[in-house]
């Protein structure tokens, strides 16, 4: 029904009170990445305006990650490549390799306390299989009513408390995508026949956040990384694994 489930892409993003002035830490911060980043892209956006707009970006040197910095986040996003996305114990490795530094830069910057932090994972599931049974699998996996007659997408989302510490927010929806060829001169027409590929989709975000809410004065640990790291990935694993059963 699905096929090898396919490792798009991970942010690991941890989350501080605003720094108006995050900016004008660049050149500190550059000097801690010099070895594995290249030099960064330093937007002139005015202080006062949105926090959550990037300030800084860090592209790294085989060009599949980039750490992106804003007023209050700092984030590693990563982008996999064809044979990477099939074997997903490279990318934990690397994200677990590189979490450490996201910390690092934070400490050069002055910042001493962070909220939360999370770990953002995207999977697809291709199949050769028909719109309509793609519909039906997702639907008989996670709904009680299992008629999809008519149904053009089918998208769910479950948030679990796990540990009674951290958030474990889940997507499963349908996809599709297009080969396009050159950009278009008009509206784009997508038909779901001219598809170049289907499939099933699992997002997940697994972060502390419900600590920071639930608990006054919680900061996230460096030692915590690790943690929502690795369970991050099991989340989407036990998912992925029960998505592919057949029954």
């Amino acid at each position: 029904m699905l096929s090898t489930p396919r490792y798009i892409s991970n942010s690991f993003s941890v989350i501080f009170p605003r720094q108006q002035d995050i900016r004008r830490k660049a050149n500190a911060l550059e000097d801690e990445l010099i070895n594995s980043y290249s030099q960064p892209q330093i937007f002139p956006i005015p202080d006062d305006m949105d926090a959550e707009v990037p300030r800084i970006i860090f592209g790294s040197r085989h060009g599949f990650s980039q750490i992106v910095i804003s007023q209050v986040s700092c984030s590693l996003n990563v982008t996999y490549s064809p044979d990477w996305q099939l074997h997903s114990e490279k990318g934990k490795e690397y994200l677990l390799e590189r979490a450490s530094l996201l910390f690092d830069l934070l400490r050069i910057a002055g910042i001493n306390k962070i909220s939360f932090s999370g770990l953002a994972t995207q999977v697809n599931l291709p199949s050769d299989e028909s719109e309509a049974a793609i519909i039906s699998h997702v639907a008989q996996k996670l709904l009680k009513d299992e008629n999809t007659i008519d149904l053009h997408d089918i998208e769910v989302k479950r948030t679990h408390i796990v540990d009674g510490k951290y958030f474990s927010n889940m997507v499963i929806a349908n996809y599709r995508s297009w080969q396009v060829e050159s950009l278009p001169t008009g509206v784009l027409s997508l038909s779901r026949g001219k598809a170049t590929e289907r499939g099933v989709r699992v997002t997940c975000d697994f972060n502390d956040r419900y600590s920071y809410n639930e608990t006054e004065g919680y900061t996230t640990k460096q030692s915590s990384a690790n943690t929502i790291i690795m369970s991050g990935l099991e989340a989407v694993q036990r998912i992925v694994t029960d998505l592919e059963k057949t029954q």
